[in-house]
């Protein structure tokens, strides 16, 4: 793609210039497929002071005017860090970020990694009824197949950038497109943003949301098993009990199917592990545990799932 070559093959004052170009256009680029792609590419490539310059605007309208505030360096990127400390009003930040998400979640757009991150720091603020209302528009779209944008896509919108290519190059490129549309619920399990949506899904969404959820999964969950933070969602779903029978035919049946691979996996072994000796320190690392323990906090009484 031409802005994944000009992400990583820029010097560090192109880039910074190029995320500069952007403040102010953050929140409607993320309302289009194209646009998101770019921020979320250049969010990935960006420093912690760059990261928190563009997460600023999705929170507050009033802190993107302020080149200082976007170089203030914090213990981690957090709404909540940055209401107390700019003096914000929460209703505020609430309703700005709603006006982010909500078309977000309407079209659809809910594979990159910065809309994770951003809608699990609104569920952080989030009062219950908006909370909850956010996971239950959120699991239609993680639960159906999602292609991530080729080099094709973009050369349509600008050519001028991007190499010709041969019918035998595009052909290919078309081919490699489909076999990247997958269930979104497995391709967010690569990062700790789309884990904890994932997990805030499982935990708080109703019983025939998760039922939906792990009917969705069925022939992937060695695929999870197998994934840093896929085996994490897997040892969530083992540990919510509320339908044996599907629990038995989608998960523990394909986990039994694939035992030997699994249990010589680091990953692979984690969920079986979970069925003889649940959420143990000896398998699974504090910041795994601590993961597994996270909760949406406005609706949590609700849901009463807490591993702890």
């Amino acid at each position: 793609l031409a802005y994944f070559l000009f992400v990583t093959a820029a010097s560090k004052e192109q880039f910074a210039l190029f995320i500069s170009s952007l403040h102010g256009h953050v929140a409607s680029l993320l309302h289009h497929t194209i646009g998101a792609s770019v921020v979320d590419r250049a969010f990935h490539q960006a420093t912690r002071p760059q990261k928190r310059s563009l997460l600023l605007e999705l929170c507050s309208t009033e802190l993107q005017l302020s080149k200082d505030l976007a170089q203030e360096k914090q213990c981690r990127l957090s709404v909540l860090n940055i209401i107390s400390k700019h003096g914000l009003q929460k209703s505020s930040v609430l309703q700005h970020m709603t006006t982010i998400i909500q078309p977000v979640l309407e079209k659809g757009i809910v594979e990159y990694s910065i809309v994770h991150m951003v809608i699990s720091e609104y569920l952080t603020i989030a009062d219950k009824t908006s909370a909850l209302d956010v996971i239950r528009q959120l699991i239609p779209h993680l639960i159906q197949g999602s292609s991530v944008l080729d080099e094709d896509v973009i050369g349509q919108l600008i050519p001028h950038l991007t190499p010709t290519k041969s019918k035998a190059q595009k052909k290919r490129s078309k081919a490699k497109k489909k076999r990247s549309s997958e269930l979104l619920l497995i391709r967010i399990m690569q990062t700790k943003e789309g884990l904890k949506l994932g997990l805030a899904c499982l935990k708080h969404g109703l019983e025939k949301d998760r039922k939906r959820i792990i009917k969705s999964l069925k022939g992937h969950i060695r695929k999870l098993a197998l994934n840093d933070y896929g085996c994490l969602f897997v040892i969530c779903r083992l540990s919510i009990v509320d339908n044996t029978e599907l629990i038995t035919e989608v998960v523990v049946d394909e986990l039994t199917k694939h035992l030997k691979e699994l249990i010589f996996d680091k990953n692979g072994r984690r969920p079986l592990l979970q069925l003889f000796h649940p959420l143990c320190s000896r398998y699974l690392t504090p910041r795994e545990l601590f993961y597994l323990n996270y909760n949406v906090p406005s609706p949590v009484s609700k849901a009463g799932y807490s591993f702890c």
